[in-house]
């Protein structure tokens, strides 16, 4: 694939732990396993995807908050030039938390899937007071100067759910809506139960499409095609990998060159999901 200047991947999502203190049911990195352990590792990580012209770290997991280091983390992806988010469930956040991420932090994204605590509990994601807690946490980011991003997966429970009233309550500067996304090997057993057509996709985004955000900006809609292998992603320990299947195809970051990022990931769907945008 011929890749040009102007096509060149600029973000990464690193799952630093397989950790996690929830248990979503349609997760599709729960055999994701271990865990980055030492600052060292972080930094050789870090300056790989510098020389790659990565511009933008998302620290995800697992939960990244399961992980000692991330704190951290952030601080030397954030000293190291790197526009630096995470991606959470939040329950492990409150104010106090948030304020270890003043200045260092420009991005937290707070995965909610429904606007109804019945129905994420169903999914496993908490045990009844996820949404509750995430309408509480929503005022301390704002309050901490960080940007606020919600990523919700539309599965079988919500994909007929009108949530832009509750989306405007929240206030999100980005909503990323995805659809079910099936790994084989990694979630095969929740494709029956919450597994969605891309017709039923499509029902979910002609109800919220016309809501915008408060910096303007549109919801972006990620079918499960699209997610496939288009994400620059890093195993715990610093390797590349793909989402195609499981046990993932991993390519070593010191042996990655950046002209080599587009035999790994496709580029092309990379830029057709709305990568690149305004996150400074």
């Amino acid at each position: 694939m011929t890749v040009t200047s102007k096509k060149w991947m600029k973000s990464a999502n690193w799952h630093m732990t397989s950790h996690c203190n929830y248990r979503c049911t349609f997760c599709c990195m729960q055999k994701l396993t271990g865990d980055l352990v030492s600052l060292k590792r972080a930094r050789e990580v870090l300056d790989h995807l510098k020389r790659l012209g990565i511009e933008k770290i998302n620290f995800v997991g697992g939960e990244p908050m399961c992980n000692a280091l991330i704190f951290d983390v952030t601080m030397l992806a954030h000293k190291k030039g790197f526009t630096v988010g995470i991606t959470s469930n939040g329950s492990m956040m409150n104010k106090e938390v948030l304020r270890r991420f003043e200045g260092y932090v420009d991005w937290i994204g707070l995965s909610i899937d429904s606007s109804s605590d019945e129905i994420e509990k169903k999914l496993g994601r908490g045990n009844g007071a996820h949404v509750a807690h995430c309408n509480e946490l929503v005022d301390a980011i704002h309050e901490a100067g960080i940007k606020l991003k919600v990523n919700t997966t539309v599965t079988r429970f919500s994909y007929q759910e009108d949530m832009r009233d509750f989306i405007r309550n929240l206030n999100p500067s980005r909503w990323k809506i995805f659809q079910f996304l099936h790994v084989p090997g990694q979630n095969d057993h929740a494709v029956a139960s919450l597994g969605i057509t891309n017709e039923e996709f499509d029902q979910f985004r002609s109800i919220n499409n016309d809501i915008r955000l408060s910096s303007r900006a549109s919801p972006v809609f990620e079918t499960a095609s699209c997610m496939i292998d288009s994400y620059l992603m890093l195993t715990p320990k610093g390797t590349l990998f793909l989402n195609t299947e499981f046990p993932f195809k991993e390519y070593p970051l010191e042996s990655i060159q950046r002209e080599m990022l587009a035999d790994i990931v496709n580029v092309e769907k990379y830029f057709q999901r709305g990568a690149i945008y305004d996150w400074h």
